[in-house]
């Protein structure tokens, strides 16, 4: 587990790795270091690391806060490429997150738009003229947040 510019990795972890992960965090915030944990899985794998999923990651560092009394005291970022649907956003949200980075999305979004397919159907019309790499970004973005919203308000949950 790495803890740099309080950005606490959470692929290279082995089975102790939610408590190194909890523990360094629990240590960052208790000190003052970090009023924003941002939790990524960017870090490259290889023969000696095990994957922890995003939902893992960031449950375990949240009810690690809590019960040390120091939630409050900071936000979770997550930056993962196992987020890609409003249902996994949710589960973030849900487990903890006070924010997310789907940054694999997007990559995807970016891949999509500058394919060839997409390049020849926005030159033949078949795409609106007006859709650029920013405004399918966009779209990406809004309807996460509006599929989110969707999914608190039948929890009952009203933004």
């Amino acid at each position: 587990v790495a803890l740099a510019e309080h950005c606490l990795g959470f692929t290279s972890v082995g089975l102790l790795g939610c408590e190194e992960l909890t523990d360094a965090a629990v240590v960052a915030v208790y000190e003052g270091k970090a009023d924003v944990l941002v939790l990524s899985d960017k870090a490259p794998l290889d023969g000696s690391t095990l994957y922890v999923p995003p939902l893992v990651a960031v449950g375990a560092v949240h009810h690690a806060l809590i019960t040390a009394g120091l939630r409050m005291k900071t936000s979770l970022v997550v930056e993962t490429g196992s987020c890609w649907t409003t249902h996994h956003l949710a589960c973030l949200v849900g487990y903890g997150a006070s924010a997310v980075h789907p940054y694999l999305a997007y990559d995807a979004v970016r891949a999509w738009h500058s394919s060839k397919k997409v390049q020849s159907d926005l030159g033949a019309g078949r795409l609106p003229a007006d859709l650029t790499v920013g405004k399918a970004l966009y779209n990406l973005r809004a309807g996460l947040e509006k599929g989110l919203l969707k999914i608190l308000s039948k929890m009952g949950i009203s933004l």
